[in-house]
């Protein structure tokens, strides 16, 4: 069977055709570090690999999430720490005043109690992120305010409200202590009436001291509660970065080139398309081939 000049011409050109497609594959496979680049390259290894990727990128976001529950809580408890260093000093304070030194200064230690209610008002309406973080989901009041007299004004609204972030495929974190939980201790009651007798020169009764300490008590449970929250989030942060380490570790495995073997494959994929033009210019001499 005779072959044609046409037919060797159209069997180069296939060939040369089909190097270069080759010899782009391998440089976007180099370019880009992976060896998938469409479904047709690997359907199995493309499937694996965007399941792969859906589970990392959850993982990013619980990730993210735990992050974010630590910083609030974080800041939650910075505020509460503020806040029991001043109880701490209306209780010494009011401790002190049955000494009868101090009998001539209930007035005015009336006035530091007032002081220190103050800086726990302020304390309380801390924000994380324009955020107030003892406000639940109201977002609108104050969970407490002063009066004229520097006296704890407790607001009628609702700060019950619990914010909550998805921090695993199962579980969503309470990330707030609510103002409810703070003004359920009975904290400022028991301020206002050792201010009321102070003010008017009385030392504080033994009830009323009691009243304090007990909402002392139970504002550090709420702080205790908030450290046992910050330690699960730090335990699921390193559980989360160490899947996140395997899932990672698993597309790359997947996707992954060995880039010393293609580099070689690229070189022989020159080599073929310089023979390949060399063959044509022997058989059409005075072609643009001799130029190639």
């Amino acid at each position: 069977m005779r072959v044609t000049e046409n037919s060797l011409t159209e069997t180069y050109l296939y060939n040369q055709q089909q190097i270069l497609k080759s010899k782009t594959k391998i440089q976007t496979q180099l370019a880009t570090d992976s060896k998938i680049q469409t479904i047709s390259d690997d359907v199995t290894g493309s499937l694996d690999s965007m399941k792969i990727n859906s589970n990392l990128k959850k993982n990013d976001t619980y990730l993210a999430n735990v992050e974010e529950v630590t910083q609030f809580m974080n800041t939650t408890l910075n505020a509460m720490d503020n806040m029991s260093s001043e109880i701490q000093k209306i209780l010494n304070l009011a401790v002190s005043a049955d000494n009868p030194f101090n009998s001539q200064n209930l007035t005015s230690m009336g006035e530091s109690v007032k002081n220190s209610l103050s800086a726990i008002v302020q304390n309380l309406n801390v924000k994380y992120n324009d955020m107030p973080v003892f406000n639940g989901t109201n977002f609108k009041d104050s969970p407490v305010t002063l009066d004229v007299n520097g006296k704890a004004v407790l607001s009628a609204a609702d700060f019950s409200g619990e914010i909550q972030a998805q921090v695993s495929q199962s579980v969503k974190q309470t990330l707030n202590i609510s103002g409810s939980k703070i003004t359920g201790t009975g904290l400022f009651t028991a301020i206002n009436n050792i201010i009321d007798s102070l003010s008017s020169g009385t030392i504080p009764t033994a009830a009323q001291l009691k009243d304090l300490q007990d909402s002392y008590t139970s504002i550090l449970n709420l702080q205790s509660v908030g450290g046992q929250t910050i330690n699960r989030m730090d335990d699921l942060k390193q559980m989360l970065t160490n899947n996140q380490s395997n899932l990672r570790q698993m597309l790359a495995d997947k996707q992954g080139i060995d880039a010393a073997a293609l580099t070689t494959d690229l070189n022989y994929k020159d080599y073929l398309l310089q023979m390949t033009n060399k063959l044509l210019a022997r058989n059409y001499p005075a072609t643009l081939f001799d130029y190639l």
